[in-house]
């Protein structure tokens, strides 16, 4: 980092690792050249400030991401029971920061869980088609926008495995996002944007996922009812759905 006339200004290896972590070293040099990043060279080497890097990062969502909302979800009249197992647990923690040390939160990505907010709940590295827990286990589990990350052939065996460590009349809580069927090539990404209601506070957070398949609440209806669960509860918004599934 360069700082000239009180400004600061990265370096390509910087900008990778701090601001656009998806894109390699190539590409961001590829970005200034084209002048999609509007840059300066110092010691013949590509820098930019922070301006720049977050007007490109605005160009660039609007050109690659489909978003939708943002909507809000108030979570503070939500009963969960007993032990909580939570699906994709990590990043923002929503049920960990909404029910605590009731909560074993799961996660393929040690750094989502490593980068959670401070809670009380038990943090696990563990894939959800290969749960490591006894049968009849959890009073319930939740994934909270989490079935959207996970590729639609493994939708089923995580709703097996789900089923498998649940205690009969357990509850399984499911918040996701409707996809439609992609309707604009150019856009990479299917993005929807929440305001999140817990204990009191408002996390504003989102969620996004390559836009190549589609789901909706009558896909997950359907795959429950197929794993043997009861549907409980059905709450259906244009985008959003929350259900609610028991163990019989």
């Amino acid at each position: 980092m360069k700082k000239i006339d009180d400004i600061e200004y990265f370096n390509i290896v910087e900008i990778s690792e701090n601001f656009l972590k998806k894109k390699s070293e190539e590409e961001i040099v590829k970005l200034f050249e084209i002048g999609k990043i509007n840059g300066k060279r110092f010691e013949n080497e590509w820098h930019a400030d922070n301006e720049a890097i977050n007007n490109f990062k605005k160009v660039y969502q609007n050109e690659k991401y489909f978003t939708v909302g943002p909507f809000d979800i108030d979570l503070t009249k939500v009963k969960m029971e007993g032990r909580i197992l939570d699906i994709g647990g990590g990043g923002e923690a929503i049920i960990s920061q909404l029910k605590g040390e009731q909560v074993v939160a799961i996660d393929p990505n040690k750094k989502e869980l490593e980068s959670s907010p401070d809670n009380k709940a038990l943090s696990i590295i563990m894939d959800a088609k290969d749960l490591q827990f006894l049968e009849n286990t959890f009073d319930t589990v939740s994934a909270f926008f989490t079935m959207m990350y996970i590729p639609i052939n493994d939708h089923k065996k995580v709703f097996q495995e789900i089923y498998r460590v649940l205690k009969l009349n357990g509850e399984f809580f499911l918040w996701d996002v409707s996809i439609p069927k992609k309707h604009e090539e150019k856009k990479e990404l299917y993005v929807v944007m929440l305001k999140v209601k817990v204990n009191g506070n408002i996390i504003d957070t989102g969620y996004g996922t390559k836009w190549e398949k589609e789901q909706n609440a009558e896909y997950f209806i359907k795959l429950g009812n197929e794993v043997g669960f009861e549907v409980l509860e059905q709450k259906l918004e244009p985008n959003l759905f929350r259900l609610k599934f028991r163990k019989v």
